[in-house]
């Protein structure tokens, strides 16, 4: 059913202020023109344009196959294209878990590459773009193991039917603005064109934040009220102009901030290594003793002897995160947020919202559902990290991280209107400029 909000995205430039080097950031390098873009679900009218992202993460890589259709009566110029679904699957482990063995990493993508070649009309592979974009996993490798592998599907790729674009490491903060582009593209509706000349915008108060919390990194982008941003790390804001009109973004990504290396460095391993080790918490009861699987390295957990639950597990994630200089960016409350990945995940796996549909949630509930998780009464061995992956998150979110208050609600969702919330379809944006143009 198609939504029940007009939304056109007429060419859009995307530019970071002040300019980043082209080895750091993609935006930085250059102008990313969009074309003109509606969402509309429905059965599409005109000719069929696909175009494939392959997000190589840090727990799993996942395809998106998004679909667009040519609309019918276009005037001459650069022409609409109405975005019609997307085809969306994962395979575990992630890439970097293959970093001793890059080959067969390279071949744990076969099965994206067959969904691909399944959805979408073989008379229009040869003219559907591909990227494959690699994040936190690849980005905590060293240059030689993420190299090694990014070498062995480029080469994959080349026996594909898809002209393949670029095979590479996406910059954290890029990924922060793509995540924002989806989420304001897809649910907020805002990014609408002006009546006359010029086009509009919106004002920061009128658009969503993005919160986006992967396995190995987080990220949160957000229009702030003052365009000077005062107390912004330098290189953390982007401007986004849509025409003459722009919008300031706030983008902070947070290397190994994500789920799962938060988990291994509270459990007290170090990712380093990557070796085998005995690891022990107080996020884990005592007798508890069990085996962790992790970047290809199977570690054993026990709970500590003693100081078990929230406050003992909630003190040693804040002393993680202060360790990795995580802060309360300015102006953050008066924002609305959407939060996906393992935000959605986490609070879906403690009942917090449903599962299907998302929800939504304040800072408060998070707090409320760890410590209930957190109790020895509540432990179950099918899900053992859940005390310490709750009251890791509520650290995050709160006064110790991202500084959100008690009565601060987010938007939890993973799919809006059928399409994945994550960077990907941003990214989408920029690839089909490249093919269409």
């Amino acid at each position: 059913m198609s939504p029940q909000w007009p939304l056109l995205l007429p060419l859009l430039l995307l530019h970071a202020q002040p300019p980043l080097s082209a080895a750091s950031s993609r935006l930085g390098s250059r102008s990313v023109h969009l074309f003109a873009f509606q969402p509309d679900l429905g059965p599409p009218d005109g000719e069929s344009r696909y175009g494939v992202v392959i997000d190589a993460g840090s727990t799993g890589s996942r395809v998106h196959v998004f679909h667009f259709a040519y609309r019918l009566g276009r005037e001459r110029g650069r022409p609409p294209y109405l975005l019609a679904g997307e085809s969306y699957l994962q395979v575990k482990p992630g890439l970097s878990a293959y970093s001793a063995e890059p080959a067969k990493g390279a071949r744990s993508l076969l099965s994206l590459m067959e969904l691909c070649k399944s959805r979408i009309p073989e008379s229009l592979w040869s003219r559907t773009p591909l990227v494959v974009m690699a994040t936190a996993g690849l980005r905590l490798l060293s240059l030689n193991e993420s190299n090694g592998l990014l070498r062995e599907v480029r080469s994959l790729l080349a026996g594909q039917p898809f002209p393949v674009g670029a095979v590479e490491v996406l910059d954290g903060l890029d990924e922060g603005v793509f995540s924002w582009l989806t989420v304001n593209f897809l649910a907020a509706g805002q990014l609408q064109p002006a009546t006359g000349a010029g086009a509009t915008i919106p004002e920061s108060s009128d658009s969503f934040g993005a919160l986006d919390l992967g396995g190995g990194s987080a990220q949160i982008t957000f229009a702030p009220d003052d365009p000077d941003h005062e107390g912004a790390p330098e290189g953390h804001l982007k401007r986004l102009s849509l025409g003459p009109a722009s919008v300031w973004l706030y983008s902070h990504s947070y290397l190994g901030v994500g789920l799962m290396a938060a988990r291994l460095r509270i459990l007290g391993g170090d990712f380093e290594t990557r070796l085998p080790a005995c690891l022990a918490s107080p996020c884990l009861p005592p007798g508890y003793s069990g085996r962790w699987r992790h970047h290809g390295a199977v570690h054993t957990v026990s709970g500590a002897a003693y100081g078990y639950g929230y406050a003992a597990c909630r003190s040693a994630a804040a002393r993680f995160l202060r360790a990795f200089g995580v802060h309360a960016p300015r102006g953050l409350r008066r924002r609305r947020f959407f939060a996906f990945g393992y935000f959605y995940d986490r609070a879906a796996d403690a009942g917090l919202i449903s599962a299907k549909l998302g929800g939504a949630a304040r800072f408060l509930d998070f707090e409320a559902v760890a410590k209930r998780h957190c109790r020895l009464a509540a432990f179950e061995r099918a899900r053992p990290y859940l005390c310490l992956d709750l009251a890791y998150i509520a650290a995050l979110l709160g006064p110790d991280g991202l500084g959100f208050e008690s009565g601060d609600t987010l938007v939890l969702r993973n799919r809006y209107k059928d399409i994945e919330l994550s960077w990907a379809l941003g990214a989408m944006f920029d690839i089909l400029h490249g093919s269409y143009s």
